[in-house]
């Protein structure tokens, strides 16, 4: 079987993919994935907050918070609100 190539990349063999498998891969659209992500953004703009204004303790309740996040995540997946391991 050959392959067309445009741009100096072969084309994918379209007849390989499994479209149903790839369809929904679930990036973290869970509650449990968005609450981390929310949590370690949320924690990451006190701490810079914190650190620029010179405030230690700003900085650390930042740190905190940015650390907690992923924690929090993996309780609410544990706890059914996440994607469930396959």
């Amino acid at each position: 079987m050959s392959s067309t190539v445009h741009s100096g990349a072969p084309d994918l063999d379209r007849d390989a993919i499994d479209y149903e498998k790839i369809k929904d891969p679930g990036h973290g659209n869970t509650p449990a994935a968005w609450t981390g992500v929310f949590l370690m953004l949320l924690g990451g703009t006190i701490l810079s907050i914190g650190f620029v204004m010179g405030i230690d303790i700003i900085t650390y309740v930042g740190l905190a918070v940015f650390v907690a996040g992923p924690i929090v995540g993996l309780i609410m997946r544990a706890a059914g609100k996440g994607k469930p391991r396959s």
